[in-house]
């Protein structure tokens, strides 16, 4: 998608360096290097390799100890990481990156960005967010006392949960949305448990509490207002834009590998491939392929113009997600028995793919996303006309 894609025109030297150096870089060798068992977690040490080899706060400012890559940097380390075939590491990558440098870096408070970012980009400190409660009626809930916030709740499925040193906790402060910075060496924070999960094992997710803890008002790294539901947009709208990307880069390998497995694989004194039912569905495959990639081309060049993509990359997540995934299903299928043993390529996939359907959002909540903004644009259509015969509201 990056070296002839429609995006290969925005790469700069930098971006083509970080391309080929990445690359090389990341393979399933070095993933099993860095696991705490066969399909076990990345060792703690692992981030301070990555930011040795270069590979951590690609899309920050040079000024702020980046690389100055912007999101194309992102994009261009996501397509590398990819290369492991372990999803679990570009989620994490992408939770330190993209999710907890990028809330230190608009942040308003200078010395909270400069006691923390520093940390994160060389390693040294681990981040996650922490936002999905229990259920809507067990909120995570802050309280303002004096100088201190106290904090109330517990977070399930935390990717880097377990491994991290500092965690962004959305909460209800004080009865408004707001994001905190805690410690996890503070008191009252426990990781109570570590899921065993499908796909992404590479990353740990885990559940997280937080019961009475108390961190300084500074920790507040951004609270209600539009201001706050502005960062928030940012935020998430990158994670989903580098997950939707994630499963075109899985689809892609995929598709390939079972293109080649049917055309070799014969059935009935005919290839696989030749039967029609086959060759339709992969040609399906194909055009979703296509759609996969302009529609994160799109994404990427309407988020860095600034425009308003909180739906349109909702949609492109579920989209992206969502073919992948049925072409997993399709490629087990067409290994046969093959397809249903653990070594198999095609359920690897699989399973890294069902792992992408709730990480930033799951794909039931992309589609209300989606569904409300066609709600409100309908309302808008059906509104009353004003004086000059445009739409009121």
């Amino acid at each position: 998608m990056l070296s002839n894609g429609i995006l290969s025109d925005q790469l700069t030297d930098g971006h083509r360096e970080l391309q080929t150096r990445a690359a090389d870089h990341f393979t399933p060798r070095w993933l099993d290097k860095w696991r705490t068992s066969p399909d076990g977690h990345l060792r703690r040490e692992t981030w301070q390799d990555l930011a040795a080899n270069g590979f951590m706060g690609v899309s920050l400012p040079r000024e702020l100890g980046g690389q100055g890559l912007g999101l194309l940097g992102a994009l261009v380390l996501g397509e590398a990481l990819a290369g492991a075939r372990d999803g679990g590491i570009a989620l994490a990558m992408h939770v330190q990156n993209e999710i907890a440098c990028e809330w230190l870096v608009s942040a308003r408070d200078e010395a909270l960005r400069d006691r923390y970012l520093p940390g994160l980009v060389a390693g040294d400190l681990v981040a996650c967010q922490c936002d999905t409660d229990p259920s809507s009626e067990e909120p995570t809930t802050a309280t303002t006392e004096g100088a201190q916030v106290v904090l109330h709740g517990r977070k399930k499925f935390v990717i880097n949960g377990a491994t991290a040193d500092l965690c962004f906790v959305s909460a209800v402060l004080d009865g408004a949305p707001a994001i905190l910075a805690v410690e996890k060496s503070t008191p009252g924070v426990r990781v109570t448990e570590v899921y065993d999960k499908f796909g992404t094992r590479s990353v740990d997710s885990a559940q997280v509490e937080f019961d009475g803890v108390r961190v300084a008002a500074e920790q507040v790294v951004s609270r209600s207002g539009i201001s706050q539901l502005m960062r928030w947009n940012r935020v998430m709208s990158r994670m989903r834009l580098l997950i939707a990307a994630d499963a075109f880069f899985t689809h892609r390998a995929l598709l390939e590998h079972i293109t080649g497995y049917v055309r070799g694989r014969t059935l009935g004194g005919r290839a696989l491939g030749a039967w029609p039912v086959n060759a339709h569905a992969l040609a399906r495959a194909r055009a979703h392929q296509e759609l996969m990639e302009a529609g994160i081309a799109d994404a990427y060049l309407r988020v860095t113009a600034g425009g308003s993509t909180v739906p349109e990359i909702a949609e492109l997540k579920w989209f992206c997600v969502e073919k992948a995934n049925e072409l997993a299903v399709l490629a087990t299928d067409l290994e046969g028995g093959a397809g249903y043993m653990w070594d198999s390529p095609s359920l690897r996939a699989h399973a890294q793919l069902r792992g992408l359907r709730m990480s930033g959002g799951s794909q039931t909540t992309m589609l209300t996303i989606a569904n409300h903004s066609l709600a409100c644009r309908a309302e808008l259509e059906l509104a009353p006309s004003g004086a000059d015969g445009a739409p009121r509201g």
